[in-house]
């Protein structure tokens, strides 16, 4: 017979997060690492909870939690990922892989963040664009200018010319 020991926990993509706590006796570890704030969900599973909310916490971490006045605390309930020995920019990078993955409630306006950022970005480059197109218009008008017909001004001829000698005036001999 097989033995197979599973974890306590809850799973998030490949990460398991611990046991869930609620959130009026949770602290936070001495370590680094990335919460979820759950709610209890029947429709979910395997574990009847929800993920509301991925927040990363830790040295440097730049995200603070903002609980939603419409749900009392007292069914909220904690879950921590411990990540000892990560950055805050390791954090924050499987932090927004979770947010994307789950879509949270708490966070699902920061799912449409990317699309605004990505149309003003492309409103810039297209208005970039114009104004190159316009300078390479004006480098043309001019390049234009300078290979177009230049205004030809009479030059000294080059080379050896005799001077033409006066013509002389025939000598008539009339009376004298």
């Amino acid at each position: 017979m097989h033995c197979y020991v599973i974890p306590p926990g809850v799973r998030f993509n490949d990460c398991l997060f611990s046991e869930p706590t609620p959130v009026g006796i949770w602290r936070p570890t001495g370590c680094g690492g990335i919460l979820a704030i759950l709610a209890p969900n029947s429709q979910w599973g395997p574990r009847p909870v929800q993920p509301l909310y991925f927040s990363e916490f830790g040295n440097d971490a730049m995200r603070g939690v903002n609980l939603s006045a419409n749900i009392r605390r007292e069914d909220l309930l904690v879950s921590v990922l411990p990540m000892p020995y990560s950055t805050a920019a390791q954090r924050r990078a499987l932090c927004d892989d979770l947010i994307a993955a789950h879509n949270p409630l708490w966070q699902a306006s920061r799912s449409m963040a990317p699309v605004a950022e990505l149309a003003r970005k492309v409103d810039e480059l297209a208005a970039r664009q114009q104004e190159q197109s316009q300078q390479i218009l004006s480098l043309l008008a001019h390049l234009a200018k300078l290979f177009g017909p230049q205004p030809v001004s009479p030059r000294k001829p080059i080379g050896f010319l005799a001077e033409l000698a006066p013509t002389a005036v025939p000598i008539t001999e009339s009376g004298s």
